[in-house]
């Protein structure tokens, strides 16, 4: 995970400077002229978890860069928040009112008991559909699911960091949620601890709901519950800021590693009050999950139903190397 897939990176950036030159505001339908690719092919409709997010708009110029690639318009939607799961299954329902060529869909923890459903109506209809970033369980109707490998990257950080501790002393996780790409990261790191460094000890696990007080509040009380933690583990961006800043406020001797990246991470990891992060390929995400959807609705069906996005390990260090800067901006 180390290692980005030859070429596919370099690729969509210089798609990205070709084609996502239009802005369109947070949660609104690209147009053609909007930078949402050329349309005459029709339309590929992309449902996120949230529609303003970096990480998210990353995800958008990936798309809108296929869409222009293979001549179609691309919509992208989502809720304002990544806790809005009723309203991202009305999101979804209207993209499969409007009948698009095909749909992308990232489903909330809180939209995966409704999505199963919605997914065999996309089904009667015809839209074939692809899950990115998350897996959606309780359905095999999607065609291909376009995610990063959430354990591995869970497990990359328990190895990074077990190397700037040593191996040894007590750690602690916030996880952005309870089930999903939280679940996933949060087990990854603390299956590898059990398994690879019998010297460190996971003493709490706290969710902080991707919310960043909430996340700052659960690392304030385990950082008083523990103040010899060694270690901090962070799911997403919002938990990461949040760990980084009150161990920098508490002037803590505690090395903080975290996944996904946002222009806050990136000040803390020039600052080092982050040590380092496993960083997702959002624009290649969003890439693939519209060019997996144009070649189904032409009748060519994904070789793999799991498509593995690929991330990189980002440090204060490596932060301005070529193929980090690729991925990051």
């Amino acid at each position: 995970m180390k290692k980005l897939l030859a070429g596919t990176v370099g690729a969509f950036m210089a798609l990205s400077l070709a084609a996502c030159g239009g802005n369109s505001t947070p949660g609104s339908t690209s147009t053609p002229d909007g930078g949402g690719g050329g349309g005459e092919g029709g339309r590929v409709a992309l449902v996120a978890k949230a529609n303003s997010a970096e990480y998210w708009m990353k995800v958008k110029e990936g798309a809108e860069a296929a869409g222009a690639e293979y001549g179609v318009s691309v919509t992208f939607n989502g809720p304002d928040t990544e806790s809005e799961g009723d309203k991202q299954l009305n999101q979804l329902q209207s993209a499969i009112i409007d009948k698009p060529l095909g749909i992308g869909f990232a489903p909330q923890d809180g939209a995966q008991d409704g999505a199963p459903r919605l997914m065999e109506e996309a089904d009667a209809a015809g839209i074939p559909v692809v899950i990115f970033d998350t897996p959606l369980a309780g359905s095999d109707i999607p065609i291909a699911t376009v995610a990063s490998d959430n354990v591995g990257m869970g497990a990359q950080a328990a190895e990074k960091l077990a190397e700037l501790v040593g191996s040894t002393g007590k750690v602690a996780i916030i996880a952005h949620g309870e089930v999903g790409t939280a679940a996933a990261r949060r087990d990854g790191f603390r299956d590898w601890i059990t398994a690879n460094a019998p010297g460190m000890e996971v003493v709490d696990v706290q969710n902080g709901e991707s919310d960043p007080a909430k996340s700052r509040d659960k690392a304030q009380g385990i950082l008083q519950a523990h103040p010899d933690l060694v270690g901090f583990f962070g799911t997403d961006d919002d938990s990461t800021i949040a760990i980084a800043d009150e161990v920098a406020a508490k002037n803590l001797d505690t090395s903080v590693v975290g996944v996904d990246s946002s222009p806050d991470v990136l000040t803390l990891l020039e600052q080092g009050k982050i040590h380092g992060v496993v960083v997702q390929n959002p624009f290649g995400m969003g890439f693939q999950t519209v060019q997996l959807l144009v070649e189904a609705s032409k009748g060519t069906m994904p070789a793999e139903s799991n498509v593995v996005s690929e991330s990189v390990w980002v440090t204060p260090e490596n932060l301005n190397d070529e193929e980090v800067q690729q991925v990051i901006n």
